[in-house]
């Protein structure tokens, strides 16, 4: 199984809810070995919904079939009662029955066990991907994502998609992803926001905040005392250890 190189931001939170201890700790060693974190790993109902209540995970990994009254179907509603959370079930039982009262939960995906770690690492990246990333195409940063000196081309099947420099109003960052907006469209890249900045003209683009850059030339005004930059008609958060910065770098008049 390929290791995900860890980002700078926030790892993504999965909880593991899993009776069988040989297996939650097999699903713990695949799960930090793609980068991310394990915030716990229940074996009850009870159990599960705390760690749910104190972790707020990204992810669930659910065993279906759990020791006391609860089973996993039975906490996914719950989950999704309280909070819109990707559940990926995990189950020996291949009945239709079991199937069916799974999928009225709407599950990301549903694994019979033995799985192998690769199929395992397709799901959860997938859940993560359909959940968290709007619906947009995420783009790798190696392969996918190519600097030109004024632009960048992203590919998107056999197309490669120019996006002038100039155009990205601004950047920010949720969990393992950048997004560049532009006043048409956003991209999602899976991209570290340090690694980006790295390829964005520094006279250009200003860091507002630990998790945004902007397009200097396409802000509209700045709140000092809400800390907040407006671009485009939206919102963008002003850091407090980034306001003397962006001033010094505007030209005041």
């Amino acid at each position: 199984m390929t290791e995900t190189n860890q980002e700078d931001q926030r790892q993504m939170k999965v909880l593991i809810v899993e009776d069988e201890v040989n297996y939650a700790d097999t699903l713990e060693m695949f799960v930090d070995n793609l980068g991310y974190e394990v915030v716990g790993i229940a074996s009850n109902g009870k159990k599960a919904i705390d760690l749910f209540n104190e972790h707020g995970p990204d992810l669930v990994l659910m065993d279906i079939n759990l020791d006391g009254e609860l089973s996993g179907i039975d906490l996914a509603r719950i989950f999704q009662g309280q909070r819109a959370t990707p559940i990926i079930f995990i189950t020996s039982f291949d009945d239709k029955e079991t199937f069916g009262k799974a999928k009225q939960t709407g599950p990301y995906a549903y694994l019979i066990k033995p799985f192998e770690p690769e199929t395992l690492q397709r799901s959860i990246e997938l859940a993560l991907q359909h959940a968290y990333a709007d619906g947009e195409q995420v783009f790798e940063n190696n392969e996918e994502v190519v600097l030109a000196k004024s632009c960048f081309f992203v590919k998107d099947r056999n197309k490669l998609i120019k996006i002038k420099l100039e155009e990205i109003l601004w950047v920010e960052v949720e969990d393992k992803y950048c997004m560049l907006h532009t006043k048409d469209r956003k991209f999602t890249l899976r991209q570290s926001l340090k690694d980006l900045a790295e390829k964005l003209d520094p006279s250009i683009f200003v860091q507002t905040h630990r998790s945004f850059i902007v397009n200097a030339s396409e802000i509209q005004d700045i709140d000092m005392s809400l800390f907040i930059v407006r671009i485009n008609g939206a919102e963008v958060p002003l850091g407090r250890a980034h306001k003397d910065e962006l001033v010094k770098r505007l030209q005041m008049l």
